[in-house]
């Protein structure tokens, strides 16, 4: 998997919080633009193409042809959810994608909640309860200081190599620098880590879930 993904598994906090509203903040950069609802299909099989090989998603799911069959409905539901914060952008022609979710508001309503937890119970496959220790663990390590949380980004294979995933990072980036706001993320190889090095963010700590491949806790103070 190219420097371009990094993913989110359930598990933060679930209370009932109302979305944010529009931000302030410099404008995003060329060919990226605030994602909508008419986006989701699309965008929910990018990601699903930028996830069908990495390590974590890999493991949760080790049958590729699970994967190929799963992964798109999956993102959906995700896609469906963060899209209500408003926080969510995307490349021109969905190419690439990048779901935040603002300071002080819950990731998912209590629905919402339901919603991605059916799903993520359904894609347990051949390897039932991977991705749910996962998120008990993403939970129990999440940072309590406010901060943007990055969710999931992700390019297509095809668009990779184009430099749109760090054009996706820096539009939210450079208005939380205008906000003195911090960032987090979780990123799940050592190559996306290097991206999101490349644009502030240092490592915090690791997390495993039994012999799971490692997701990096990465958090990145405004400039």
């Amino acid at each position: 998997m190219r420097n371009d993904t990094t993913t989110t598994i359930v598990g933060t906090p679930t209370t009932d919080t109302p979305p944010t509203t529009d931000r302030p903040g410099a404008a995003p950069a060329p060919g990226v633009r605030r994602a909508t609802t008419a986006d989701a299909d699309a965008l929910s099989r990018t990601l699903a193409d930028a996830f069908r090989d990495d390590p974590v998603f890999a493991w949760c799911m080790p049958d590729p042809h699970q994967r190929d069959r799963l992964l798109a409905p999956w993102f959906r539901v995700v896609v469906d959810a963060l899209l209500t914060h408003r926080e969510s952008y995307c490349v021109e022609g969905a190419a690439g994608a990048a779901l935040w979710v603002p300071p002080g508001v819950a990731p998912l309503s209590e629905d919402q909640s339901d919603r991605v937890g059916a799903a993520t119970a359904h894609i347990g496959g051949v390897t039932p309860g991977r991705l749910e220790a996962l998120g008990s663990v993403m939970e129990a390590r999440h940072p309590h200081d406010p901060h943007l949380y990055l969710w999931f980004a992700g390019v297509r294979t095809t668009d990779q190599g184009q430099g749109w995933g760090g054009r996706l990072l820096q539009t939210r980036l450079d208005a939380a620098d205008e906000q003195g706001l911090p960032a987090y993320l979780e990123a799940t190889s050592e190559r996306n880590r290097a991206l999101y090095e490349r644009h502030g963010f240092q490592v915090t700590g690791e997390l495993f879930a039994d012999d799971s491949p490692p997701l990096w806790q990465m958090w990145r103070d405004p400039r």
